[in-house]
């Protein structure tokens, strides 16, 4: 008797249990039937469409780039009533999507019941969750400074392997970081504002989409490393710290959106990554680099198939679609599937036209997690690979200058990816989407035969920016000269011989009232076949702070501009900015830098940087004191300066150099002394 009353309370508990799991509320995309209507003029502006669909000015130019028609039925709002009729049953809403004319929402089977009722609601689909694969630890490869072939604009540190992989740091010698674009960034969250090689960086906009809120740093109850992945994604596309991480596009501007949730596990919910991508599409982003992936979801959920990745199931994949077709450069990682039962590609990797990226190691091998391609239907994927393995990258913490030399996954490779997808725009920002994918497959390391491990092979950043011809750059060289003229500097490259002559600099005095045109010369070559290098012109002194653009024109003649809008946009001479974006700004303190290489053999760098004409000495000594070289030795203007120093006849060991200001302008003393030490290693 007593079993038979012990069974009925463990089957009365059993029920219990059973009932309150089915009234678990579990996420849904609840899609409706219609939207608001919404009734724009033909002669709208831009401004009017704006403040009624809430898509920036931005977005509407970059979409003319893609599409006759810049606004589609996508692009409507929600009904508002439908909302209100939800919430009037408490329903609460977690995201919202134009494109999917959709909401999601935690309903329990009671709420779903009520809400499939509704004379408005068209459907209701669960929304996936996923869990990232987790790398197995790595050692650290053996990151080392490249050898100097060229004079280099920049110090790379431990950051040069992986920047020289994707011929990068060829394109920054050019004057070229990303400038004018907008980059947008999906991840776990970002700790970008205490990280010296995130912290200087233009951010437009953030916002967590866990949190709902505009801080896209851990909070509340994120666990400790919810922003670390993002920060470390983030610091290679644009970060900067000079001797230590120098990524392709720090000259871009940014916009970040948190995604990815970090409680116990790795969970990233898909329609976190649809509003964040949609949202960003709106404010005008050009490149969207996203380390997210989806294939197999937890929970019990219903899960993808292989069949499904055919570039049209997939609800993240069919929203990297819509964005690729307004004309945003959506760039995916592949998943870190191969070494998983899944093994294949992870959605939206498997969406058409757009980027999806593969890893390789430092050998250039494809890494062993790397998720392979076809695509269901046949697509060959990944569409190129970058460097996925021991990646030298940011991480959060404490200290404003952390770095990890083991970072890895497609996650890793996909922001280089992304950096010089942002070079190619600011080098052409009249690109498509496609455009920018087949300048970054056609001239890939294996191009001519592609595969499914690797795609079309290691990207070639140098190779790419001139897939569609000629290219002045973006960071122009300025220098206040002894009598208060500015020496300008800009580089033409062309794969076609450059016409001299036709490089011309146009600068105003009266903000583009009128203009003067000035012949610039070539100073120093990059192509001796094609002319290509560095032109240099000097704009007089004048009363006003001039304003400036460059022309050139090669043998194809296909003449271009920068900036690209030139005149409407033009160039400060004192600051080297367009609009008020960072350029290349005069030193507001006297400094010198570490040089690079270092240790060196035979040739080094130092760099130093004067606030105001100074009278300088710059000097170099053995370990006893003895002066062996003087680099400099007299009045400069203010500027950045760089100078080479030659290491050949002397014997390997420890040397300093040291920059001495000895007066500046108006006859003024000046303290200023600082000695660095450098080692010649032969």
């Amino acid at each position: 008797m007593l079993k038979k009353f012990e069974l009925v309370i463990v089957l009365s508990a059993l029920c219990i249990l059973f009932a309150v799991a089915q009234e678990r509320p579990q996420k849904y995309w609840i899609y409706f039937t219609s939207k608001e209507n919404l009734v724009l003029s033909k002669t709208s502006s831009l401004k009017e469409a704006s403040q009624l669909t809430g898509i920036s000015e931005r977005a509407f130019h970059r979409r003319a780039k893609a599409l006759q028609q810049t606004l589609t039925e996508e692009d409507l709002p929600l009904s508002q009533s439908f909302l209100e009729a939800l919430k009037e049953r408490d329903i609460v809403i977690q995201n919202t999507s134009r494109w999917f004319n959709a909401a999601t929402a935690y309903l329990t089977n009671s709420q779903h019941e009520i809400v499939q009722s509704l004379s408005f609601v068209k459907s209701i689909e669960p929304v996936a969750t996923y869990t990232r694969k987790e790398l197995p630890p790595t050692e650290p490869a053996q990151h080392s400074l490249s050898k100097q072939t060229v004079i280099q604009k920049y110090n790379y540190g431990l950051s040069a392997t992986q920047m020289s992989k994707i011929n990068a740091i060829a394109v920054h010698n050019i004057g070229i970081s990303g400038r004018g674009v907008l980059v947008g960034m999906l991840d776990s969250g970002f700790r970008w504002k205490n990280h010296s090689a995130l912290n200087r960086l233009n951010i437009i906009s953030e916002y967590d989409f866990i949190q709902k809120d505009n801080n896209t740093a851990n909070e509340g109850n994120d666990r400790s490393d919810q922003d670390s992945h993002g920060t470390s994604t983030m610091s290679l596309v644009g970060g900067y710290t000079p001797d230590t991480l120098v990524s392709p596009a720090f000259n871009a501007d940014f916009i970040l959106g948190k995604t990815e949730n970090v409680p116990t596990e790795m969970n990233v919910e898909e329609d976190n990554w649809v509003g964040a991508i949609e949202w960003m599409e709106s404010q005008g982003v050009d490149v969207v680099s996203s380390s997210l992936g989806y294939s197999e979801f937890d929970d019990g959920q219903k899960s993808y198939v292989y069949t499904d990745m055919n570039g049209k199931t997939a609800t993240t994949t069919k929203a990297a679609v819509i964005a690729m077709r307004k004309g945003v450069v959506v760039v995916n990682a592949m998943g870190n599937e191969a070494q998983h039962p899944w093994h294949f590609l992870t959605a939206p990797a498997d969406a058409d036209s757009i980027v999806s990226v593969g890893a390789v190691d430092v050998n250039g091998t494809v890494a062993s997690f790397s998720g392979v391609g076809p695509t269901s239907d046949g697509r060959i994927k990944p569409d190129v690979s970058a460097q996925g393995v021991s990646v030298y990258a940011a991480i959060p913490s404490v200290s404003k200058s952390s770095y990890t030399p083991v970072f890895g996954g497609t996650s890793a490779a996909t922001p280089f990816v992304a950096g010089v997808a942002a070079m190619i725009l600011s080098a052409h920002p009249e690109l498509t989407p496609v455009q920018v994918r087949d300048a970054l497959r056609t001239t890939a390391s294996i191009a001519s035969t592609p595969n499914n491990s690797i795609g079309w092979g290691i990207v070639n950043a140098y190779a790419a920016i001139l897939k569609y011809g000629m290219v002045v750059s973006t960071d122009p060289e300025i220098t206040l000269t002894n009598d208060s003229s500015y020496s300008v500097s800009m580089y033409v490259v062309s794969s076609s011989v450059v016409k001299k002559d036709s490089i011309r600099l146009f600068y105003t005095n009266d903000n583009g009232a009128t203009f003067t045109s000035l012949q610039m010369t070539l100073t120093d070559t990059v192509d001796l076949a094609t002319q290509s290098g560095k032109y240099m012109a000097v704009i007089p002194k004048s009363s006003a702070t001039p304003k400036f653009y460059v022309r050139a024109v090669d043998a194809t003649n296909i003449f271009r501009t920068s900036p690209y809008k030139a005149p409407v946009e033009l160039y400060d001479a004192k600051t080297g900015t367009t609009n008020g974006k960072p350029g290349n700004p005069i030193p507001t303190i006297f400094a010198l830098d570490q040089n690079y290489p270092n240790p060196f053999n035979p040739k080094t760098l130092i760099s130093y940087h004067l606030p105001r004409p100074s009278v300088v000495s710059l000097k170099v000594y053995d370990l006893l004191g003895k002066e062996i070289a003087t680099l400099v030795n007299g009045p400069q203007p203010f500027g950045n300066y760089t100078v080479p120093f030659s290491g050949t006849g002397l014997a390997s060991g420890i040397y300093f150099y040291r920059l001495q200001i000895l007066q500046t302008d108006g006859g003024q003393a000046d303290s200023f002394v600082d000695t660095k030490k450098m080692m010649l290693l032969k």
